[in-house]
């Protein structure tokens, strides 16, 4: 809102009149006008300071801030005590371009001299402690940004964007008027991305839509709405999903996610089994903040859970995106202490549940400005934000930017395919899971439905557990190492699992024992969880585990560390709640070779544990 001061008796008429026309322009929405006839004014008396203070004002409201700190200068040329009223927002300029060390040293005197007016105290501090916060930060060069471009961007605002988990997707909202918002597509082609195109199918008809996240099998759309007589309160989140025919009819998720107030900004989990999103409802730390509901073992949402107060502030928290590395929290906040206005952050979800201290994205990703929303590509390095900057098209733009690389994601690949019956060949339901081999830690879990379909973000570590289990079936388990699985990625595969119809024996494949000994190593888990999971799944199924060895030592020494070692698995097995009466142990020693005992390669064959599923 622009206030100018009165003309001062004394100007010469020439001047006064021009400042006069400047403001009757004003008052007609002619800002270019105005702006020639405050410095004709302003030409015409160098002593005359009213239409300085109105072309600084007029170029800190078009964020022409450069301008503006000009202007700022000459005011204080002019009438040094005239320009007290307009040093904060001379500090604000200087800071949303960066140049936080410069306001920072413009409020300095101030403070120390104790000269500033009341009424100007509380913005000067908030903006004294912005400087102080950015500069101890460090700015990372390896940041770059890039504006989308006239494919994605318009005169119109774009924002919410989102990114599949190929790369290949690229969806976003876009205002077209104060009342309407749509869903926009475009996809990636040989030249980058296409010209986007509204979302098809009837998505689009109702106009108060939010923002949105798309499943990691690009199958399911869960976004934020405002339907007329259908909601819990002012916006809920929804779901829809993919079929031949279109997209389903929005279906609302439930009371255990939304409430009555508003809810929105959803992000879907990459395995889909917990999904977070922003909400205002009043028990929670500020005035918006950041939840979470997870699936559970029926399918169901549970009751939503507050992410507590090492994410959440008594400002606003919000536009969560969970990253496809199932770790990576970032969202929007103005609580935390940052650049300016709302800055975006990442934090990382440890193995208890929590989550680490929140890190700001820094400078330039974060302004003096608002940072509303963001999107991170699956190499974890590379992320698109929502922005309003010098080159925007028009209000907010997206942009293209690179991370920091204490900021970034854990990179990820993906591989889909389908699970199937090895004997039939039909594709079954099964729950796969993704693990840490050296901690046994669930990274991800995916129910697939009897499709068999799916698509798994596989995120970086130096090994993946890979489990998968279906009621009746052999469990197949398996440790990659990231050679196999950069290799794997973005191919197709077809998992067979064997049917057990009544007698199924089994080596183990990955079950590793310390050197003459009967104890686990830590990588053994990955397996053998997963035959926990059978059993747990399979009332009426017994095991039998059996030790075996080469013929090096004595028999009575061999039948023993088998034995041990088939004790070692059983104990296992107890302890993760398997009945006793459910599992038999045996040690044969070297009495049931598989291989000649006279090649180490023979031998190496002999030493294992193997067992046998009967289905009573």
């Amino acid at each position: 809102m622009l206030c100018f001061t009165s003309i001062v008796f004394g100007q010469t008429k020439q001047a006064a009149d021009n400042y006069e026309a400047g403001l009757s322009a004003l008052n007609k929405n002619d800002v270019q006008k105005a702006i020639q006839l405050f410095k004709l004014a302003a030409s015409k008396d160098s002593q005359y300071v009213d239409p300085i203070i109105a072309l600084f004002q007029l170029y800190h409201d078009q964020k022409n801030f450069q301008s503006a700190i000009d202007y700022f200068n000459e005011i204080i040329k002019r009438d040094s005590i005239a320009s007290l009223p307009f040093l904060v927002k001379q500090g604000v300029a200087l800071a949303s371009l960066g140049r936080y060390a410069a306001a920072y040293e413009l409020l300095i005197p101030y403070f120390q001299n104790n000269s500033l007016p009341n009424y100007l105290k509380e913005k000067a501090n908030a903006l004294y402690a912005v400087c102080q916060f950015a500069i101890s930060q460090k700015t990372a060069p390896e940041i770059s940004i890039q504006n989308m471009g006239d494919s994605i961007n318009s005169p119109a605002s774009e924002y919410f964007p989102i990114i599949s988990i190929q790369d290949s997707l690229f969806l976003f909202m876009r205002r077209l008027n104060i009342s309407r918002e749509d869903f926009y597509t475009s996809s990636m082609g040989v030249h980058g991305f296409s010209a986007a195109i509204p979302l098809s199918d009837t998505l689009n008809f109702a106009a108060k839509k939010g923002s949105m996240s798309l499943s990691a099998d690009l199958q399911t759309l869960y976004y934020a709405a405002d339907y007329a007589e259908q909601g819990y309160g002012r916006y809920d989140i929804y779901k829809v999903q993919r079929s031949p025919w279109g997209w389903s009819k929005p279906k609302n998720l439930g009371q255990r996610i939304n409430s009555d107030f508003w809810d929105s900004a959803p992000s879907i989990a990459p395995d889909g089994n917990s999904i977070y999103f922003a909400s205002n409802r009043p028990e929670g730390y500020g005035g918006i903040d950041i939840y979470v509901s997870f699936k559970n073992e029926k399918g169901y949402w549970e009751e939503a859970i507050n992410l507590g107060p090492t994410i959440n502030t008594k400002g606003d928290d919000q536009t969560p995106f969970i990253h496809a590395d199932n770790q990576s929290l970032y969202f929007s906040s103005d609580g935390h202490l940052g650049f300016g206005g709302s800055d975006i952050y990442v934090a990382r979800k440890k193995i208890d549940g929590s989550w680490t201290t929140p890190v700001n994205l820094g400078y330039p990703i974060n302004t003096y400005d608002n940072e509303g929303s963001i999107a991170v590509a699956s190499n974890g390095a590379n992320a698109y934000i929502a922005s309003d900057r010098s080159d925007s098209r028009g209000e907010l733009d997206i942009y293209k930017i690179t991370l920091a690389e204490n900021t970034r994601a854990y990179k990820t690949w993906y591989i889909k395919g389908q699970i199937v019956d090895a004997k039939t060949k039909k594709t079954i339901a099964a729950e796969l899971q993704i693990v840490d081999p050296a901690s046994g830690y669930p990274m991800m879990e995916m129910q697939i439905d009897s499709t068999g379909q799916f698509l798994l973000a596989l995120p970086y570590f130096d090994s993946l557990g890979l489990k998968i289990n279906s009621p009746g079936h052999d469990y197949l388990s398996s440790i990659l190492p990231i050679d196999s699985v950069k290799a794997m990625a973005g191919k197709r595969f077809d998992f067979s699992l064997t049917p057990i119809e009544k007698i199924y024996t089994k080596t183990f494949n990955q079950v590793y024992f310390e050197t003459n000994a009967a104890i686990l190593q830590a990588i053994s888990s990955v397996e053998l969880d997963a035959l926990v999971r059978y059993l747990k799944t399979t009332a009426n199924a017994e095991i039998l585990i059996e030790g075996h060895t080469d013929n090096t030592g004595t028999a009575a020494q061999n039948n023993l560390l088998s034995l041990r070692r088939a004790n070692a698995i059983g104990d296992y097995l107890q302890q993760k709640g398997i009945a006793p009466n459910r599992i038999q142990r045996k040690g044969l020693g070297a009495n049931m070779p598989i291989a000649d005992n006279k090649t180490a390669e023979g031998r190496a064959k002999n030493r294992r544990t193997s067992f046998t599923i009967t289905l009573k």
